[in-house]
């Protein structure tokens, strides 16, 4: 519980979409005003520089064209002059000289001769030509316009122009206009309350400014431009241009055009405050109407923001009910022919849809939880949602063929059982004999050992036998009289031998008979029986030496009793048939120290034997006690086997009916 309220408190809405909305868009519109205002600031002041400078630009070329005309004007007057056949006489060319000064309106005029000199003049005309002037006049040969204005301290427009006679300059006609002629055309610029224009010649001296004392004083254009080179250099080369610069701290837009026939270009000046105002009215008319264009924009986002946030809320909180499980309640859909139309049925449809999903996963499950494994998928899984169908089929697959395999290792492992316990009943039968085999030969053991002690004792009597037999040939030289009682002691004593050669023929057959019977009993016992495999065989070995050694006794006996009996028929060859009977009885006693030394190796056979018995006994005793715990364990392994099987036919599989 406490999860899932922290879970609900964590999906809970913090802030509205509208409101999100809202606040985004107006502060992504104050942003896009605040960067269009400053960006149509700058282009308006970019633009207005522009329409300035193209618009002041024509200006200058205009009124430099009207400057132009003007000079014309006088240029053609001058060629009047000039041209006037009276200025060929000396005589009357003071007439003509005062005429044009009284019509044309100039300071002074003079006829100059060809090294520059005055030839005649009037009002005050200069004895000589201003050398500047008179070398650009000589070089031209035509009409020309001195580069100043100021004539004897006052302003004045020198113009210059050569009369010929036949093609040939004979002498030069100079005068001196009155400035009021530019001064017209300057004061008549009109350019903005601060606005002015002036001209200034080839060296950057000003040569016309509605300020006359400007000119008199000589100013550059350097000290009017607040020393702007590219304005100075331009003007100096006679470019047409316009250029914005700053003057003691105030942007002014400067247009400047060449006056075609002089040295002289026309300047125009333009404070850009004179026209601010009019740029900054008309940025704020922009913004104001930004403004009301903003509210108007923030009240349709409102709207629009909430026609999108309420369907929007509606489907968030049924993805929030979905989210915490809630499968059936209803997805209201929008009619907007949009994507939030396209969202709501598609929410609409995904719940739909993960409903049949589940109730078929459900149904599915269901029928494996009751044992049913030939169930499968029936609803069209869509999309992504095939893995889960695959997975279905993948496991009701391997559950299919992970119960088929169980049933096969029921049926398998109850069959292993049941064969395991069979043989576990005949290993414990076999264990059982094998024990007892092991308890008999055990007995059989002892009384070999029992005989063998026995023949030890018969030997040993044997052995002093033969020592008295050996004794009494020893004697026979000096008791001949007593040879045929000896004879018959003899006798005795070969029938004696005789006997204890079949006793000790007995013991090794009865030997040879326990020795087939323990190899039989090792082969039985199997691996843990091939020791006493070998024991066996040295005690079946030992056993056929002790019956040839008997077999030899009985042998020698009889040939003792034979000769015995010789004795007696021959007791004429009594001396050498003692020999032969002391060679007799060494004979006896090899034989007889040959069967106590097999006798005692049999006995230590027989301890070893009785050893290796011991431990095949424990073995035995093993065996048992395992055959009957395996045989228990057998009975429990089928016991669990039949369970095994009857839980796993509890499931039904892909191709079998329903029980």
């Amino acid at each position: 519980m406490t999860g899932k309220k922290e879970n609900s408190h964590n999906r809970k809405i913090k802030r509205s979409l509208s409101g999100r909305i809202l606040k985004n868009t107006i502060l992504n519109i104050l942003v896009l005003v605040i960067v269009c205002c400053v960006f149509m600031m700058l282009a308006m002041q970019f633009l207005a520089n522009n329409i300035l400078l193209d618009n002041i630009q024509p200006m200058a070329r205009q009124s430099a064209k009207t400057v132009e005309a003007n000079i014309h004007l006088l240029a053609d007057r001058m060629m009047t002059i000039a041209k006037d056949l009276r200025m060929n006489s000396v005589f009357k060319t003071n007439e003509v000289l005062k005429e044009a000064a009284e019509i044309y309106e100039l300071h002074t005029i003079a006829l100059y001769d060809l090294n520059g000199h005055l030839i005649q003049g009037i009002d005050g005309a200069p004895e000589n030509l201003e050398n500047n002037f008179f070398t650009l006049l000589q070089e031209t040969d035509n009409l020309t316009t001195d580069s100043s204005t100021i004539f004897h301290e006052e302003l004045g427009i020198t113009m210059g122009m050569p009369i010929k006679e036949d093609g040939e300059t004979v002498f030069y006609v100079v005068g001196v206009y009155k400035y009021d002629l530019l001064d017209d055309v300057i004061s008549n610029i009109n350019i903005g309350e601060n606005g002015l224009a002036y001209m200034a010649n080839r060296q950057g001296i000003v040569i016309g400014h509605p300020d006359q004392s400007m000119i008199l004083e000589k100013s550059t254009l350097a000290q009017l431009s607040g020393g702007n080179t590219e304005t100075l250099s331009r003007v100096i080369t006679g470019e047409t241009g316009a250029l914005e610069y700053s003057i003691n701290g105030e942007d002014m837009l400067v247009a400047f055009s060449p006056i075609r026939g002089t040295q002289w270009s026309l300047v125009i000046q333009i404070p850009k405050e004179d026209y601010d105002h009019f740029i900054n009215s008309a940025m704020y008319v922009a913004i104001l109407s930004t403004l009301v264009i903003l509210l108007v924009s923030i009240f349709l986002v409102l709207r629009l923001a909430r026609s999108i946030s309420r369907p929007v809320k509606g489907v968030t909180n049924r993805m929030i009910a979905l989210s915490d499980g809630d499968l059936h309640t209803e997805v209201i859909t929008v009619r907007t022919r949009d994507e939030l139309e396209v969202m709501t049925r598609t929410l609409s449809t995904t719940v739909e849809s993960i409903n049949k999903y589940i109730s078929d996963i459900q149904r599915v499950l269901t029928q494996i939880a009751e044992n049913n494994l030939s169930i499968k998928p029936e609803v069209d899984y869509k999309g992504d949602f095939t893995l889960i169908k695959t997975s279905l089929h993948t496991i009701i697959q391997s559950m299919n063929e992970t119960i088929s395999g169980f049933r096969s290792a029921a049926i398998r492992l109850a069959d292993i059982s049941e064969e395991l316990s069979g043989q576990s009943g005949q290993l414990h039968q076999a264990s059982l004999e094998q024990n007892q085999s092991t308890e008999a030969l055990v007995q059989e053991v002892s009384h070999v050992k029992e005989q063998l002690y026995n023949v030890t004792e018969s030997s040993s009597q044997t052995h002093i036998k033969t020592e008295e037999i050996v004794q009494c040939v020893h004697e026979a030289n000096i008791r001949v009289a007593s040879l045929s009682e000896t004879m018959d002691d003899i006798s005795k004593n070969a029938q004696e031998i005789t006997k204890i050669a079949k006793t000790i023929e007995d013991i090794a057959y009865q030997t040879s008979i326990l020795a087939l019977n323990a190899s039989v009993e090792a082969a039985r016992a199997g691996s843990a029986g091939k020791g006493f495999v070998v024991v066996a065989n040295e005690v079946k070995q030992l056993a056929s030496r002790s019956a040839e050694a008997a077999k030899s006794a009985v042998e020698m006996a009889g040939s003792t009793k034979a000769i015995i009996q010789t004795g007696v028929e021959l007791t004429a060859d009594t001396a050498g048939s003692f020999k032969a009977i002391s060679n007799v009885t060494d004979q006896i006693s090899a034989i007889s120290d040959q069967l106590v030394t097999a006798v005692q190796g049999q006995e230590d056979a027989l301890a070893i034997m009785e050893e290796r018995i011991e431990i095949i006994s424990s073995i035995a005793d093993k065996n048992l006690q395992n055959a009957g715990e395996m045989e228990q364990s057998s009975g429990l392994m089928s016991k669990e086997a039949e369970i095994l099987q009857s839980q796993v036919e509890k499931f039904v599989l892909k191709g079998e009916s329903n029980k």
